[in-house]
């Protein structure tokens, strides 16, 4: 009976996070529909993924374990790391911009701990006076460093956290956060499925472009699944994201394991209303799908997504990581 109750009771760690969207998010908890939320937050490439592996399979993220998770889910550093991990990501995003993150985990005792560097580069623009004229030009950019925690719970449950300081920079103007990540993974009493759950963003903009505005924090809560299939290669990704700042939003991805060396990655994610209004999409999911590839040699590991977008430039993530001893 104990352990049937802490199973329940790892579940419910779980379920709890989803229930303060009640309070977070209470335009989206009741169902998918355009807010009063949309283009209100600022530090927007805080919503961006830059792990080329989880991009690939529809940026399924809040049941995804392993080397993939590391440094993106709170949690997902407790992967059992017996040696030193980097970690590195580069993304040629839309319109010249580009950014990454280079990072670093290892196991310290009964913990798992490491650090994060991001940076965004939104290149160079032109500069013009209120009669249009140009004066010059001047460049854009983030950056944000996070210190990443994890424990292992129980047998079954994964938990951590990610605490960052973001800077974000237009010409001479500049803004400053801190931020919380809380994460959760857990493994049900059925094989082959992983839950999980994470919460982002939580935090507080301290030091904003103007005194007279501040930006808020695109805070969002995702949670999904991931479940393997017996007897066969694939695995299935399913998550639902309820942000501050739009609407619900839902995510589907496959991945195909070749003898732990070879993996093949596929998914998609679904349009805000916004999106489907603008665009004149056809379907929920018609302009955002996502492929992509893995390598697992030993020590290292590469991966690559293409997300291709007919209104915009094509997006080209890679991600490398290395055990180091």
């Amino acid at each position: 009976m104990k352990r049937v109750f802490m199973r329940i009771a790892g579940g419910f760690s779980l379920f709890a996070m989803v229930i303060c969207c009640s309070s977070l998010f209470p335009s989206t908890c009741l169902g998918r529909s355009i807010n009063d939320g949309i283009g209100t937050t600022g530090f927007v490439w805080l919503k961006a993924v830059s792990d080329a592996e989880v991009s690939a399979a529809g940026e399924c993220i809040a049941a995804r374990d392993g080397t993939a998770g590391i440094l993106v889910h709170p949690a997902a550093i407790v992967t059992g790391l017996t040696h030193g991990t980097a970690k590195m990501s580069y993304v040629s995003h839309f319109v010249d911009t580009q950014y990454g993150t280079i990072g670093y985990a290892n196991k310290i005792k009964d913990h798992y701990m490491g650090f994060r560097i991001t940076y965004v580069n939104y290149g160079d623009f032109i500069a013009t006076n209120s009669t249009g004229d140009r004066m010059g030009s001047f460049t854009a950019g983030d950056m944000g460093i996070s210190f990443n925690m994890g424990k292992q719970a129980r047998e079954d449950l994964k938990v951590g956290a990610t605490v960052s300081y973001l800077t974000s920079k237009i010409q001479d103007f500049t803004a400053q956060a801190a931020t919380i990540d809380l994460g959760a993974i857990y493994t049900p009493p059925f094989e082959g499925l992983t839950v999980g759950a994470m919460l982002m963003n939580v935090g507080k903009v301290f030091n904003g472009y103007s005194s007279e505005y501040t930006d808020k924090l695109p805070i969002y809560l995702t949670v999904g699944l991931r479940k393997t299939l017996q007897h066969s290669p694939f695995s299935l990704l399913a998550d639902v994201t309820f942000p501050n700042d739009s609407d619900i939003s839902y995510a589907f991805g496959i991945e195909a394991n070749i003898n732990d060396r070879f993996f093949l990655f596929g998914g998609t994610r679904s349009r805000s209303d916004v999106d489907l209004l603008s665009q004149k999409s056809k379907t929920n999911f018609s302009g955002i799908r996502t492929i992509g590839f893995g390598l697992n040699l030993d020590r290292y590991r590469f991966s690559y997504a293409y997300c291709p977008n007919n209104d915009l430039d094509n997006v080209h993530k890679i991600t490398m990581s290395a055990q180091i001893f």
